[in-house]
């Protein structure tokens, strides 16, 4: 068995997320895959079985990632709206910055692909969700309404805030951010 190069898997994750970005699921060849990045074939299944494996690997790993980064620097000391508001604000950023992984994500959830990710990785990143919302409620800071609505509320302004953002219409700024997010604690408050 081969040895696996870092280089390389991370070459091949940037190179998929390239072409995911570009041409969509249907545009991963592993031939045009292997050659755009300058492997063989083979080597290229050294490290994934298959295109479903290539698929549910990379979106296993970007969803562990972000949903372990999304609340690192939160701690239970941190009053509710300001956890909300850090996580709300970490999920700007990264749609932002890293637009290649969250198109990745978003097109991962709306295909077959997602129901085979581990059940473990979704059930922590869900958990995380759930807990905050729970806890808001308990709290009766926020609206006590079944927490798929919330996230869909929530979820809504956040994508507009970030298509905001990119069409200049608002900058990624405290002065603005903080006015998007009194739009999404206005709606979700009790």
């Amino acid at each position: 068995m081969r040895v696996k190069d870092e280089h390389k898997r991370e070459a091949i994750i940037a190179h998929t997320l390239d072409i995911v970005s570009e041409k969509g699921f249907a545009g991963i060849k592993m031939s045009t895959l292997a050659n755009r990045i300058g492997i063989s074939v083979s080597t290229l299944y050294v490290y994934y079985k298959n295109k479903d494996d290539l698929i549910v690997s990379i979106a296993s790993e970007l969803i562990t990632n972000i949903t372990k980064n999304s609340v690192q620097d939160i701690t239970e000391d941190i009053p509710f709206k300001l956890r909300m508001k850090a996580v709300w604000l970490y999920w700007i950023n990264f749609s932002i910055n890293h637009s290649k992984e969250m198109n990745f994500i978003t097109q991962v959830k709306k295909s077959p692909y997602y129901e085979k990710i581990p059940t473990a990785i979704i059930e922590t990143k869900n958990r995380i969700g759930t807990n905050l919302f729970e806890l808001g409620k308990k709290e009766g800071l926020i609206r006590d309404i079944d927490n798929e609505v919330l996230e869909a509320t929530i979820g809504a302004l956040l994508y507009e805030t970030v298509n905001l953002i990119i069409n200049k219409k608002i900058q990624l700024n405290k002065k603005d951010t903080d006015m998007m997010f009194s739009f999404v604690w206005n709606a979700i408050k009790s």
